[in-house]
């Protein structure tokens, strides 16, 4: 009796063959999942976070694995399983405007789980009807949750635009940590990215509010002037 044929391996995915380009779009992916998180966090938590420049640290691909409470890494992870199954048929836009719709959504997925105010209404004894442009109900700590608008994805937007402005700002906070001390590389993360006010950097830094303005106008014209942040710029990112 012959032996069955041995099954045919699963077809390699278009983007395994591109390292480079893998690599880009996993970091933008880790990008805007914190940045859909970090929306939706109460304003004192968003102020005290570390900024997008966590996003850099990353988990690498091998350990984006098990499950359990919802988290970055898996919500990562999720998403990558999600893009690298897509049959490249189905792909009628680009890898990466794929990868900006699926990591935001997987985001956003994993928001309306596990905040209260967006589940479904069989847990609350009755359905009140809110504006979706007013703050959701207060945390324990009195802060309100982000709008219900900035939790959905706006139609009109443009998804590969999304993932060069993701890729240029995941770019100058690399260039910050390499090339900035650590006071200026404070203010402008501080200022661009984690929502801390100019009063409170002037304070730890011994400066006034309008010394602060001056240093982080300095150290964002180098930044935007470096010969490596303009290659991104010009779409010629490596």
């Amino acid at each position: 009796m012959p032996n069955p044929p041995a099954p045919l391996p699963a077809p390699r995915h278009p983007l395994e063959d591109d390292p480079a380009r893998l690599e880009r779009i996993v970091d933008v992916m880790w990008a805007l999942i914190h940045k859909v998180l970090r929306r939706a966090a109460p304003p004192r938590q968003r102020a005290q976070g570390s900024d997008v420049a966590s996003v850099i640290g990353r988990p690498a691909k091998e350990e984006l694995v098990g499950r359990g409470n919802v988290d970055p890494s898996e919500i990562l992870a999720e998403a990558l399983a999600d893009l690298l199954t897509m049959p490249a048929s189905e792909v009628v836009t680009t890898w990466e405007a794929l990868a900006v719709g699926i990591a935001t959504n997987k985001a956003k997925g994993a928001l309306r789980a596990g905040e209260a105010w967006l589940r479904g209404t069989a847990h609350r004894p009755q359905l009140t009807l809110v504006s979706g442009d007013q703050p959701g109900p207060p945390d324990s700590g009195g802060d309100p949750a982000a709008p219900l608008f900035e939790l959905v994805a706006d139609p009109s937007g443009d998804l590969e635009e999304e993932f060069v402005r993701t890729l240029q700002q995941l770019e100058l906070v690399r260039l910050a940590r390499e090339i900035l001390d650590a006071r200026d590389r404070t203010i402008f993360l501080g200022l661009h990215f984690a929502d801390r006010t100019r009063k409170s950097l002037a304070e730890e830094f011994g400066l006034t509010p309008p010394g602060v303005t001056h240093v982080y106008r300095t150290v964002a014209r180098r930044l935007y002037e470096h010969p490596r942040f303009q290659r991104y710029a010009e779409g010629d990112a490596p």
